[in-house]
Parts: structure tokens; sequence; C-alpha cells
């Protein structure tokens, strides 16, 4: 083999070590069952609906118990073992989204069965993300961290490729078999459930050593401090702040996918599925060329460029919706949004797992988890515009904002010019440097 081929492919050597593979086989049957979920949910909101704003409401159900339960979340990865945590919010989301497949099974879901199910089993992945988000660093040297996230990141796009499909093919081929559409979204909801559990048999198989543990009194002490932690370093808040904008008004394209497949694109639940798996293509197109080539990621121009790249893919795709309505044009530029999505991704997670310190690193990684679990809640905001001004219109803007941001950090932040030698000093930011 070349050596330059072997360079490129020398992030898959992370995958030697035992607990990460269990790990990472565990994490990619559950994400890809998480996907699931979201298409399947979408699909039934708009069906039972047919408004917009109704899969804004169900967005934000998602993202509203994030935003109290993934911050206690982080706070409980940093006591306990994450390990039984995982297996504890996996299980019990699980249980929530079963019984949301037998009343769909029965057709007889309505939106405010949508509603609870999704609040319940944000509440329990609330608990189990932040774990989840962190246990690998425990699992693989620090050397090797580059090559783990990137990985890591495949998993969200590869599963963004084949898992909406996946959805969108279960509710049409059952549905069709069986005459009845709900069949169809509860076997879609079912392959959830199997996945979560998968997950919950990996992390039962995991052995761990000994970590360093939080001491904070309480686990309300735990959050406050570890709020202070944050916003004694700029170049976290720089970070995070990205990070949210990303997912607050970048990503709204993702949970507005059901109106463009439907009133710009004009196909059905084959063809959302479609444009959801194309985006992930993108995606892992661009996380395999970031992970060959690892020694770039603390790069200022990776992130702030894949930040700027993805709010300008999201206006041209938004344009393309509105004045062309061409499917094939449509997916070429959602292949470009997932690239650069995953470009400032991986960039924006690297380097905040380089500088942060072990005993604040649940707590850290969970704040960035509730910034993209904001996502569904920008979803909520964008389906409000999209009444007023339509849906092309509404995406625009928010990719507008993410583009702007980018830009502005750039601008304003030396810790972000300057991220090579910041992470090349080699120091993590300890909680002495940020009080």
């Amino acid at each position: 083999m070349p050596s330059w081929l072997a360079e490129r492919g020398r992030f898959l050597t992370v995958l030697r070590h035992r607990e990460y593979r269990l790990y990472f086989g565990g994490l990619l049957i559950s994400v890809a069952g998480f996907q699931m979920l979201l298409a399947t949910i979408g699909w039934l909101a708009f069906q039972i609906s047919g408004s917009t704003v109704a899969l804004g409401i169900v967005g934000g159900t998602h993202a509203l118990p994030a935003l109290v339960f993934n911050l206690f979340g982080g706070a409980l990865a940093d006591r306990f073992n994450p390990r039984k945590l995982i297996i504890i919010g996996q299980a019990l989301a699980g249980a929530v989204i079963a019984g949301m497949a037998a009343v769909t099974f029965f057709s007889q879901a309505q939106l405010w069965h949508l509603l609870l199910g999704t609040f319940l089993a944000s509440i329990a992945l609330g608990i189990d993300q932040p774990a989840r988000r962190m246990i690998w660093a425990y699992l693989v040297p620090r050397d090797e961290y580059v090559y783990a996230i990137s990985l890591n990141q495949t998993v969200w796009s590869s599963t963004r490729v084949f898992a909406p499909g996946l959805a969108g093919g279960l509710i049409a081929f059952v549905g069709a078999a069986t005459g009845n559409d709900s069949i169809g979204a509860a076997a879609a909801l079912m392959a959830t459930v199997a996945g979560f559990l998968v997950m919950v048999l990996a992390m039962a198989l995991v052995r761990m050593g000994p970590i360093e543990r939080s001491t904070g009194e309480t686990v309300f002490h735990d959050v406050v401090d570890g709020l202070h932690y944050v916003r004694g370093s700029p170049v976290f808040l720089y970070l995070l702040g990205l990070s949210f904008i990303a997912g607050f008004f970048g990503l709204s394209y993702a949970i507005l996918m059901p109106v463009f497949a439907e009133d710009y694109f004009n196909t059905g639940s084959g063809g959302f599925g479609l444009l959801l798996s194309v985006n992930g293509v993108g995606g892992i197109i661009g996380t395999i060329t970031v992970a060959s080539f690892g020694r770039y990621q603390d790069r200022p121009w990776l992130l702030i460029g894949g930040a700027v790249a993805t709010g300008i893919t999201i206006v041209i795709f938004a344009a393309v919706a509105a004045i062309s309505g061409s499917l094939a044009l449509g997916l070429f530029v959602l292949v470009l949004v997932g690239l650069a999505f995953a470009l400032f991704q991986i960039a924006a997670g690297t380097v905040i797992n380089l500088l942060v310190s072990d005993q604040y690193r649940g707590r850290v990684l969970s704040l960035r988890s509730i910034m993209f679990s904001l996502a569904p809640l920008g979803g909520l905001a964008a389906g409000g515009l999209a009444v007023a001004i339509g849906a092309a219109a509404a995406v625009a803007i928010g990719g507008a904002v993410v583009a702007v941001s980018g830009g502005g950090a750039y601008l304003m932040s030396r810790d972000i010019r300057h991220l090579r030698e910041v992470v090349a000093s080699g120091t993590q930011v300890e909680p002495a440097a940020a009080g």
C-alpha cells in the first residue's frame, strides 16, 4: 500500500482498542436508530397535522428537555460512572419509544402522543447523551483523540445517509404490505428501540479503569462550577457559541425537510429520506477527508471555513428549492452542506476535547450537546417564520446568520485566529485558569 494512502487511513487504527470498538459499534447502531426516530416523528407529525408549525412544535418538544437535562447529565457524567448512565438512559428512552410504537401501530397516534413521547424520550437521552459524548476519551490514548473524534463524527454523518432512508423505506414498504402506513411508522419506531438496546449491550461489555471524578458538594454545585469554568475560558465561549448558532439557526433546514420534500420538490416519503440521506453523504466525505489529515484539525481556517461554508451552502439550498424546485440540484447542494458542516463539527470537537480538563469534560461536552440539541428549537422558530414568509426564506435567513457569525468569531477572537498555537501549547484549561 502506498505510504500516502496508509497515512490517510491511519485514523482507523483507533479501532484496535477493544473497549473503543464496543463503544463505536454500539454508538453506530444507536445513533442510526435515533436518526430513524427523528425522521419517523417528523413524518408522523406532518401526516397528522399537515402543518409546518406542528413540525416545529415537535422539534421544540425534543429540544426543551435537553436544555435542562443535558446540563445535569453532564454533571452526573463527571460525578458517576458514565457507562452506567448510558445504560440507564438508553433503556429508558427505548421503553418510551416502544410505547409510542404501540400507539402508532393501532392507528391511534395523535399529535399530543408524539409530543409527550418525544418529551419523555428527550429527558432520558438528556441523562445519557453527555456520558456518550465523553466516555470515549477514557477508552483511547490522548494522542489518538483526533482519530476517535473523526471516527465518532462518521457515525452521525453515515447514519444520516441510510437511517432516514431506512425509516422512509420501512414506512412505505410495511405500509404498502399491510395497507396501513401507521404500521410502517410503528416498525420504524421499533427499529429505534432495537438500536438503543444494542448500545445497552455494548456498554454492559465495556471495561473501564478508574477516572478522575468531580468532588462537588451536590450535582447542582457541579453544574454551577462547570458554567464558571466555561465562562472563564474565551476559547470555549466562542466554540460553544458557534455550536449554538450552527445548531439553532443552521440545522432548521433538516427539521423542515418534510416541507421541502412535499411543497418544493414534490416528492413523497422516499424522496424525503433521500434528501436527508445525501446530506449525510456529504458529511461522510467531509469527515473522512478531515480525518485523513488529522494534523490540520486545529487550524482556524478549517473551523471558521467550515462554519461560513455551512451557512452559505444552506442559503444556496433554500434558493434552489424556492427558485428552481430541481430535486437533482437540491440533492447536490445538500451534499455540500453536509461536507461543510462536518468540517466545522470535527474541528470544534477536536479543540474542545484537547483543551478541556478531565474533571470538567462531561459538563463542557454537555453544553456542546445542548447547543446542537437546540436545533429542533430552531426548527420551531423557523417553522413559525415559515408560515409568514415560506420555509425556503426562513431557512435562508438561518444560513446567513451562521455564515456571518463564523466570520465574526474570527475577527473578534484572538484565540480563534491563533487556534493552532493555543492547542500546540499542550496545556489543558484548568479550573484556576478559568476563574
